[in-house]
């Protein structure tokens, strides 16, 4: 063999075997984030009761806005460069597949499912405890990348890249809510402070939501943080942007505390607290995903 072969083959194994180390490294990534993030829920009692109690349609549901919130995670700052929507959908499936994988090992390392443990129950608590941990999956690929995945990030938008855009600031808020919302929406708190408030505290909350979120996003100076300056779209306003993310914040609340049964057989003025009270803490996390894909515009 020749030495030209015999470097090309050399050359060939360093690339294999860096591929196979950047994989494994993605991997551990995907795990860490999605338990970093996912940790509270898993040790969370409210959600392994809700595994059985709640109806198994409601579970799938959950699921797929959930699966709908990583495709769009995914499309402005997924772990690979694939822009199609093929790859998008293959990285989100792969998302959710490691989501499940952490999930069901979390459970059965916690004992809260065994060979004793109906199917139904195992399958229900793997399905709702993998929803938090498919955020922090998709969190892992660039929040929490290290220096070797510049580039990549760069190559993807968001953070050291070009702005994700309004809608993509949206997107990853509206996941980021949809968490915040979920490590309370299960627990009965939501139901206590929305039935108790009166009318004019609702809109004081609705309005210190609205004030607060947008002084975090634009006006606080956070790393991240958006700049107060009007873009050329109407979404790349201060105003607006917080108006939709609030808005996408009430509608996640309410789908999590149906979803979770807080609003069956409740009135009209109980249903609107709840949201209102659980939409408090939906749009901090709201304006905490913005956070972490913006980029303060050069003024």
């Amino acid at each position: 063999m020749s030495t030209a072969s015999k470097r090309s083959d050399d050359g060939g194994g360093e690339e294999a075997d860096g591929s196979v180390r950047r994989s494994a490294r993605q991997l551990l990534r995907a795990v860490g984030g999605g338990l970093l993030i996912g940790l509270p829920l898993l040790f969370t009692m409210e959600m392994w009761f809700h595994s059985f109690l709640l109806p198994s349609w409601r579970i799938v549901l959950l699921l797929v806005v959930a699966f709908g919130v990583v495709v769009g995670y995914s499309a402005v700052s997924g772990f690979r460069r694939e822009r199609s929507w093929a790859g998008l959908v293959v990285d989100s499936v792969q998302t959710m597949g490691i989501a499940a994988v952490v999930a069901a090992g979390a459970m059965l390392l916690l004992g809260r499912i065994d060979f004793g443990v109906g199917m139904r129950d195992a399958v229900g608590k793997v399905a709702l405890e993998m929803i938090p941990v498919a955020f922090g999956v998709s969190l892992a690929g660039t929040q929490l990348a290290g220096e070797d995945d510049d580039q990549d990030r760069k190559d993807r938008g968001g953070p050291g890249g070009d702005p994700v855009g309004a809608f993509g600031r949206l997107v990853v808020g509206a996941g980021a809510a949809l968490l915040f919302a979920l490590n309370v929406a299960v627990t009965e708190e939501p139901v206590l402070l929305g039935v108790e408030a009166e009318w004019w505290l609702l809109l004081a909350v609705v309005a210190a939501s609205l004030a607060v979120t947008l002084a975090i996003v634009f006006y606080a100076d956070f790393r991240g943080g958006r700049s107060p300056d009007p873009g050329d779209s109407p979404m790349d306003h201060p105003v607006t942007e917080t108006l939709a993310a609030y808005a996408i914040s009430l509608a996640l609340s309410l789908l999590l505390l149906w979803a979770f049964g807080r609003t069956d057989g409740a009135s009209w003025s109980a249903i609107a607290g709840q949201v209102v009270m659980l939409g408090l803490v939906a749009s901090f996390g709201a304006a905490a995903g913005r956070l972490l894909v913006g980029g303060r515009a050069e003024t």
